[in-house]
Parts: structure tokens; C-alpha cells; sequence
């Protein structure tokens, strides 16, 4: 959940040179040092300077027409798609594999530079206030987050109310990954884009995600009823072409990793997942199969934990957030 190292270096070379272009222009902090990843600056320094940055876009223009000579174009490309960033204060709400969940009006999934957000804040959900910043099709920070002295100690009911705005995002595939549209993001002037691993599944008469793929509302399981499985939100599960997904029942919500096959002639998907038990880290395993009937039926284990079998529905995702939303107005 970090940027690969060329890449936060290449933010530091842009960040570093902008502010201490600003510096200079303004005399915000007497012979203020040029940071680097190296040799970082005191957030009490670099606080001042960065306000000014952001109260002035027209002091980042002036910067790319009149002093960036010494950049690359990767460079002065990243800091001219910064006119997209978004301030503000935000719920932290929790850590994924991926990224950190960031919430205000949109829900974001963001990544750390150098250090992981976990390691910088492990007591989620919290307040901070942020600068959200594009990096090519991903989301960063300027590097400086503040959360008030005394944290507020959220109730069960705010934290229904953040899972609740998450959980519509994620049913609606509406958690912002990006700050810039695809056409404009331009990541080919960052860093040359990663070669994608191809696929080892094999293709199959039915389709490569061996018909799994969408959003699957979960109905039964051995252990637990509907209203327990649906304490936080309606228990769903998700699989997704690429092989990704994720599911929510009782007070776990989880990402998952999934492979796709048959098992005596009917469609077979077996996944690990990585998430959240409430407040807790959980990891497990689990597979399902397609019945004949259409619907899904598996079995979750999780990591020393319980473990039980599932039955689920096929169920269109906009079906799955009209039900959070009816859920969220019953409480």
C-alpha cells in the first residue's frame, strides 16, 4: 500500500523542488534546506511553506513556466496534474491490502510514500486532515496529514454510518482510485507502466471466471443467521474478472484473491482473503462452487477462527446498495 520507491522518489524531487522554488519567493522559512528522500525536512518547516503552495495555484504555474528547467518532464507532468488534488478533513477509516480507505464527501483509497499508513496511524477509524494528490492513476498525499491532539472516540453508530458509505462505494464500484480521468492521468510520462503478468488461467468454454464473476448476495450460512450475517451491512460476496473481489458478512469485511476452475464438471473459484473483524486483522481462506440451480454455495475458514459453509445469490450490485441504504434508514 506504498508507492513502488522510484516512484516516491520521483514525488520528492517534484515536492522538494516546488517548495523550495516557494520559499524563495515568499521567505515562508529562513534558508530552508532543499528536502530530499534522504534527507527529509521537519514537518514544523515544510507545514508553512505547503500552506502557501496550495493557497496559490498560480504560484504552481509560475513555478513549472518560470523554474522547473531542472526536471524532467515526469516531473513538471506530476506536479501540473496537482490542480486535481482534494483538501480537506477525512475520516482514516481502515487499512486494505491495496490501499487506506479515506472518507469524506467520496470515498478514496489512497498510498503512502515511504511508510505505510498502518504503521503511521494503526488505530483506525480517526480523523485527519489531508491533501489527497494524483500520481499518474493513483491517489497519494503530499506526505503531511494532521489529526487533532485528542482523537474523537467514535460510537458504534458512526462507525455503521463510515462502514455504510464504504460499503455503498465498494457494492457500486464507486471508491475513487483516481483523482484524474483515464485520458489525462498520462502515466506513461511518469514511469514506464509495469508489464501485467498474464493470466495462468486457462480459458474455458464457459469464460474465464468460469461464470463467478459479479456480486453475490450471501442468504445462508451454517453458523450464523441472516440478521447476523447482515449485522453491518447486507452480507454480500464479490469476484471479479481480474481475479480480485471481496465480500462482507457479520463485522468482517475482507479483500479477496481468487483463482478460477472446475470441480467435477461444475465451475469452481477458491480464494484467500485479508481484512478487518471488527478492528481486528483477519486473514482466511475459502471456495465455492456454482450449483445447478444458479445459486453459489461454498465455504468459508477463517485464520484461528470459525469456519462455515454459504449459500449465495446472484444479485446486480445497484440491487446490493439500495439494500444498504434501506438497512441504513431502518436503523
Amino acid at each position: 500500500m506504498i508507492l513502488p520507491p522510484e516512484d516516491a522518489a520521483m514525488f520528492y524531487r517534484a515536492w522538494g523542488a516546488l517548495l523550495t522554488w516557494v520559499n524563495e519567493q515568499r521567505a515562508v522559512v529562513p534558508r530552508f534546506p532543499r528536502p530530499t528522500p534522504n534527507h527529509p525536512i521537519a514537518p514544523e518547516l515544510v507545514d508553512p511553506i505547503r500552506d502557501v503552495v496550495w493557497a496559490e495555484d498560480d504560484l504552481r504555474a509560475q513555478f513549472l513556466a518560470e523554474a522547473a528547467g531542472d526536471l524532467g518532464a515526469a516531473e513538471r507532468d506530476l506536479i501540473a496534474s496537482w490542480k486535481h488534488r482534494v483538501s480537506g478533513k477525512f475520516i482514516l477509516l481502515k487499512h486494505l491490502q491495496k490501499h487506506s480507505i479515506f472518507i469524506s464527501k467520496d470515498v478514496y483509497g489512497v498510498l503512502g510514500l515511504y511508510t505505510p499508513f498502518p504503521a503511521m496511524f494503526p488505530a483506525v477509524p480517526m480523523f485527519v486532515e489531508a491533501v489527497l494528490l494524483p500520481f499518474g492513476n493513483s491517489i497519494i498525499t503530499d506526505g503531511l496529514l494532521k489529526s487533532p491532539p485528542m482523537q474523537i472516540s467514535f460510537g458504534a453508530g458512526a462507525r455503521r454510518s463510515f462502514n455504510d458509505q464504504y460499503s455503498e462505494a465498494r457494492a457500486t464500484s464507486g471508491i475513487r482510485t483516481s483523482l484524474v480521468a483515464a485520458a489525462s492521468a498520462r502515466p506513461s510520462t511518469l514511469l514506464p507502466a509495469r508489464t501485467k503478468v498474464p493470466s495462468r488461467t486457462k480459458a474455458t468454454s464457459i469464460s474465464p471466471d468460469q461464470g463467478f464473476a459479479g456480486t453475490w448476495r450471501i442468504t445462508e450460512s451454517d453458523l450464523w443467521d441472516q440478521d447476523a450475517l447482515d449485522a453491518v451491512e447486507p452480507a454480500f460476496i464479490q469476484f471479479g474478472a481480474d481475479r480480485l473481489g471481496g465480500f462482507a458478512m457479520i463485522v468482517i469485511q475482507a479483500a479477496i484473491d481468487c483463482r478460477y476452475a472446475t470441480r467435477d464438471g461444475k465451475p469452481l473459484v477458491e480464494f484467500t482473503f485479508e481484512g478487518d473483524d471488527d478492528g481486528h486483522p483477519c486473514i482466511g481462506r475459502g471456495w465455492g462452487t456454482i450449483e445447478d440451480n444458479g445459486t453459489l454455495r461454498g465455504h468459508f475458514f477463517i485464520h484461528r477462527g470459525d469456519d462455515s459453509g454459504f449459500v449465495a445469490e446472484r444479485l446486480a450490485a445497484s440491487t446490493l446498495a439500495r439494500a444498504t441504504r434501506s438497512r441504513r434508514k431502518r436503523r
